[in-house]
């Protein structure tokens, strides 16, 4: 905050949270009242911020000139506030709780009460304020950007993008082209990647965020992302006529967008036009692209590149490699068809739940823990009616254990995927690359697998899409061996699926996440002890490592 240090002598003048605290009536009043916001308090300081903001959207008192003073000194504290109060929701698991959805839904308010600042600018000009005239392109930029943030707010958590977002966005970006400033470059200092952008970089940061498929994306991936846009963006140009390749080997897929749908870009006929329809040319991206996957894969470190210190080696150049399978390549068939289906099937989270339903409804023990002279009343008498333990004890050992299979409506299925909807209310809150059991109503055994991607569609409910990994997995436990043994560690849940020479799927070991480390030395009990070493990992989950082992 500039000339902070002069404000912080009024303090004792202006009272940072009660009652008599003085409302922004200018640019001068603003700095003032920016140098006494508690920026270390973000979820005070978002309340002081919304409260002014309200205060001003509802005035008529203020100049177009004034009130763009006063939400350009406001950008940046406004950012640094957002981006605090997300850390609370982002990359939790769905549907956040209830406290978690009352700070999204502050977020989401605060980008739509700064969004509606700059469009009372634009309006303003509109209506021929040609004090604003020189400003006109950094307004409908900010207002473009802003509508992208909302949009990201809404992919943090998995929520499918509201359409009054998409036609606010069309509307804004068709307004920009009749007042022919689309492509004039204005300065964002809140631009992390490039010091000069265009109303026309902010609109297709917004629609290439959409396509990236953002769903499968966690946390961290999806503010890389979104980092990464505030430059590529201006790669991308938006033309009103079909684009003529300038590299046919490139094969680069015709992607359109139409201002009459409350939709992001569609993949669309070569020669599709029309008043509404605009052509993306992308020939400048695929080329940053390729060249940067090619640096990647010929040895290159990460640190060379513009794509930050975050960024590391494999996961990289496989973020790039799927950026430019959405946004570059035409789109893919399945590796496995799709059937659909309307049956149910009980899924279960958590590793030990996973564990318990696995190990055919029996809590995991000890080896030599319990005998056969230890079996509860109820298995005992089910062992002589039925020769095994009923499902009716283990749904009922389950529940007093705290374990819970759910029902949830499969959508679609293949070989080794499924798309599931959530039966009406469900218990479990999801999180992406968990690890999830997952029984067919016609298997006799619960399979395991990874969440691959999740979505609320236009009803609420969460969708949810499956890998399934090969093979029926077998319920067992893991240590890590040491020299005294009255040191030993107890054995912990984990999970053995089979090899499968047909598909040369080698046997794996699912391990909760941590354990991995190469060459480790682990004892696998199953029904005796093994000595295994870990050789590499497979699959790495936000619970679980699946990985490749070798028996001593």
């Amino acid at each position: 905050m500039k000339n902070r240090q002069d404000a912080m002598r009024s303090l004792d003048e202006i009272s940072v949270t009660g009652p008599q605290r003085p409302i922004i009536s200018d640019a001068k009043s603003c700095q003032h009242w920016l140098a006494a916001l508690p920026l270390t308090q973000a979820t005070a300081a978002h309340a002081e911020i919304q409260l002014q903001l309200d205060l001003l959207n509802h005035t008529s008192a203020l100049s177009g000139i004034e009130r763009l003073r006063i939400q350009e000194q406001l950008r940046e504290s406004v950012a640094h506030v957002q981006a605090e109060m997300a850390k609370k929701y982002a990359g939790k698991p769905v549907p956040l709780d209830a406290a978690e959805l009352a700070v999204w839904k502050k977020v989401i308010a605060l980008w739509q009460g700064f969004t509606q600042a700059y469009q009372i600018c634009l309006q303003n000009y509109q209506d021929n304020d040609q004090a604003l005239a020189s400003f006109a392109p950094a307004i409908v930029q900010r207002i473009l950007r802003l509508t992208g943030q909302q949009m990201l707010e809404y992919l943090r958590i998995y929520q499918n993008i509201p359409e009054t977002l998409w036609k606010q966005l069309h509307k804004t970006y068709a307004t920009a082209e009749e007042l022919g400033l689309e492509k004039i470059a204005v300065k964002d200092t809140l631009n992390r990647m490039i010091e000069g952008t265009r109303p026309e970089s902010s609109y297709v940061h917004a629609l290439l965020l959409d396509l990236a498929d953002p769903y499968r994306l966690n946390a961290r991936q999806l503010d890389q992302v979104d980092r990464w846009l505030e430059k590529w963006a201006a790669r991308v140009n938006i033309l009103k006529t079909p684009v003529i390749p300038a590299n046919p080997d490139l094969k680069l897929p015709t992607m359109v967008v139409d201002f009459n749908r409350a939709t992001g870009i569609q993949f669309g006929a070569q020669f599709e036009t029309g008043p509404s329809i605009r052509h993306l040319d992308s020939t400048l991206l695929a080329a940053t692209l390729v060249k940067r996957i090619k640096h990647l894969r010929k040895g290159g470190a990460p640190s060379e590149l513009d794509v930050g210190e975050d960024c590391q080696q494999p996961a990289c150049e496989a973020q790039l490699f799927r950026l430019f399978q959405h946004w570059c390549e035409p789109q893919h068939h399945r590796a496995y068809e799709r059937r659909a289906s309307g049956q149910k099937a009980q899924v279960s989270f958590t590793l030990a739940a996973i564990h318990f339903f696995c190990n055919g409804g029996k809590a995991y023990r000890q080896p030599g823990e319990r005998s056969h002279q230890d079996l509860s009343w109820r298995e005992v008498e089910d062992f002589q009616m039925f020769g095994r333990v009923s499902t009716q004890t283990q749904k009922l050992q389950a529940s007093q254990i705290g374990f819970a299979a759910e029902n949830w409506q499969i959508q679609d299925e293949s070989a080794l995927g499924f798309r599931l909807a959530a039966d009406g209310l469900h218990a479990a809150r999801v999180a992406l690359n968990q690890l999830i059991a997952i029984r067919h109503p016609q298997a006799k055994h619960f399979a395991i697998g990874q969440v691959r991607w999740m979505r609320f569609d236009a009803n609420g409910d969460l969708n949810i899409g499956i890998h399934a990994f090969p093979g029926i997995p077998m319920a067992v436990g893991i240590r890590a061996p040491v020299l005294i043994p009255t040191l030993q560690n107890k054995f912990i849940q984990a999970f053995l699926l089979p090899e499968i020479p047909t598909i040369k799927e080698p046997a794996t070991l699912v391990l909760p996440h941590g354990w991995y480390g190469p060459n480790k030395q682990l004892e696998l009990h199953i029904d005796d002890t093994l000595h295994v070493r870990l050789t590499q990992v497979v699959e790495r989950g936000a619970d679980f490592e699946r990985v490749a082992f070798e028996v001593k």
